[in-house]
């Protein structure tokens, strides 16, 4: 997607999916090494962690995002949910209810629910792996972790599935009205992919 299209066509590139299609690109370089389990985390290739703090603060700042602190366990957990007047029906568009994207500091891990189509072409281009729970149905189908980001295309990319899953976890306006009223969303979105490399 180009910085320069206009915006019923990026309206109607997020409506459909597009963000996150075939057309994402392909991850340079290995597969992170991930150690399975309940508590699937990965183990390397994390990349600076500024790219993830980053990541973080600025879905933070996305209309209808609250950060939930975990009742128990470690403070480096941060789950990302929407605000409950936005909140979606559709149960597989959380990891928890309300909770559709979780960043474990720590252990430098996303979990990221997303819709098939998208969690699809995340695992094949290379971008993230299913959750080991999700095959027990503990997790939705589109369950995922997502390689952290070690660059700024990467940060983009990260931008994009980030975005994909929030649009399914929000009840949205659609059109021009989704456009003006997200242009926060936009900004960072378009601001990395049109960066030069």
């Amino acid at each position: 997607m180009s910085a320069k299209g206009n915006t019923s066509e990026q309206g109607e590139q997020v409506k459909s999916g597009a963000f996150v299609s075939e057309n994402i690109p392909v991850r340079k370089g290995r597969r992170p090494a991930t150690l399975r389990g309940p508590l699937h985390i990965q183990c390397n290739g994390h990349g600076d962690r500024k790219y993830l703090h980053k990541l973080a603060a600025d879905v933070l700042s996305w209309p209808y995002i609250e950060a939930t602190p975990p009742t128990h366990g470690p403070s480096n957990i941060l789950s990302i949910r929407v605000d409950k007047a936005a909140t979606a029906k559709d149960s597989t568009a959380f990891l928890t209810p309300g909770e559709f994207a979780r960043i474990l500091f720590g252990a430098a891990t996303i979990y990221l629910a997303l819709p098939l189509v998208c969690a699809h072409w995340a695992i094949v281009r290379g971008w993230a792996e299913p959750h080991y729970l999700r095959s027990s149905g503990v997790m939705p189908p589109g369950a995922l972790i997502v390689y952290t980001p070690r660059n700024p295309e990467e940060l983009s990319v990260c931008y994009s599935l980030f975005f994909a899953a929030y649009h399914s976890a929000c009840k949205l306006p659609s059109g021009s009205e989704m456009i003006a009223k997200f242009a926060t969303v936009y900004k960072y979105l378009l601001r990395d992919i049109a960066a030069p490399s």
